[in-house]
């Protein structure tokens, strides 16, 4: 899982003064566990972990951008900096064309029902894809 990931990454981080990398690190584990007490018990899974680190990273970028109108460089750094530790426990997105090619597929086993398609692409791409994308592919495909 995940957070054992993170967990393990702490500890080397620390053992090598890496300060802010050990802070940012130690809010994404904060971050899980918070999501993990919302959840019935055994039921957070990497999945649900995807999750939590997708909204933490559009949540960093979105301030980056109110930090960068605003002029606070020194903001927008320290970001860059959380954005890209953040990244580093995300999956690797999928192409355009991988995620149109998922679409397809579903659309022919499913039909083109939109909420049946979304559920069943969004399970295939598990967190390689912002939902808003697959949103916007999915109409565009099916016509709606």
């Amino acid at each position: 899982m995940l957070k054992d990931k993170i967990k393990i990454e702490v500890i080397r981080a620390l053992k090598a003064g890496e300060a802010n990398r050990v802070e940012a690190l130690r809010y994404l584990v904060a971050l899980i566990d918070k999501k993990e007490l919302q959840l019935p018990p055994g039921k957070m899974g990497e999945i649900e972990e995807i999750g939590v680190l997708q909204k933490e990273l559009r949540d960093k970028k979105e301030s980056r951008e109110m930090f960068l109108k605003a002029g606070r460089n020194d903001l927008v750094e320290k970001l860059d900096g959380e954005i890209a530790i953040v990244s580093e426990y995300l999956p690797k997105a999928l192409s355009e064309v991988e995620l149109e090619e998922i679409i397809d597929e579903v659309i022919g086993d499913k039909g083109k029902d939109f909420g049946v398609v979304m559920r069943e692409v969004l399970v295939k791409v598990a967190g390689r894809a912002e939902g808003g994308v697959v949103a916007g592919k999915v109409r565009t495909k099916i016509g709606g």
